[in-house]
């Protein structure tokens, strides 16, 4: 069955939504996953407790059954869509209601163009419980997935230091990413090691904490045109 409810707690992106998702998540589940620099970075305050990580009890996260995660972390997360606020901006899927809608042979398609921010995509939370909750993926060397499409695309890691919930940064988002610049018509199996994922530069320095995920994205490259495919996201052994 698949999990289409809203919780509303914090998205993991920038600008756009109600508080306290600072991204314009349409629908976002309550732990989304990650996102762009935007004009003005979310600022947090008071540095606050963080709850126990969730340990993964098998590599698998996503397998396109359906917008929601396999169980094995538990609870679940689901997919979300997000953008920057451009109004002539379109995307699809344009909510999460329409994912379902963008699984083609198991894996989710998503295209957007008109958008001059910082562009827009997709992401997953990794756990689904009613708090942004970190996942510990210490015993596991990175992230591998499958994809294809005909423009390059950013691949984003979202952890407890570069989210503004926990306190731990004052320009926040700055999440450890990649730029995925030879996507083709073929899908494809990409794998990234924790060390191959770097920050930007422009928000708060961290260390990537591999005891303290929150969730993945995959976007556009800055505020351009993009069209890929996302499938098999899973932690590399």
């Amino acid at each position: 069955m698949l999990a289409v409810g809203v919780l509303a707690v914090g998205c993991i992106g920038p600008m756009g939504a109600p508080k306290p998702c600072p991204c314009n998540c349409e629908n976002a589940s309550p732990t989304a996953g990650s996102g762009s620099p935007s004009s003005k970075p979310a600022v947090a305050k008071d540095e606050l407790p963080v709850p126990d990580p969730v340990v993964p009890t098998a590599p698998m996260i996503w397998d396109g059954a359906g917008i929601s995660n396999l169980p094995n972390i538990d609870p679940p997360g689901s997919w979300f869509v997000y953008s920057d606020k451009t109004a002539k901006g379109v995307k699809k899927p344009a909510s999460v209601e329409e994912f379902v809608g963008a699984i083609e042979n198991g894996a989710i398609h998503t295209t957007g163009k008109g958008f001059t921010e910082w562009g827009g995509g997709i992401g997953t939370n990794l756990c689904g419980a009613p708090l942004l909750t970190p996942v510990d993926g210490t015993k596991y060397k990175g992230i591998r997935f499958k994809a294809s499409g005909t423009t390059p695309m950013k691949f984003l890691v979202a952890t407890v230091d570069t989210m503004p919930e926990f306190g731990r940064c004052k320009k926040c988002y700055d999440h450890f990413t990649v730029v995925v610049a030879n996507l083709s018509k073929e899908m494809k199996t990409y794998e990234f090691k924790w060390s191959d994922l770097k920050q930007l530069g422009w928000g708060d320095k961290a260390k990537l904490d591999t005891k303290a995920l929150i969730g993945l994205n995959w976007t556009s490259k800055d505020a351009a045109t993009w069209d890929f495919t996302v499938d098999d996201v899973a932690f590399l052994e």
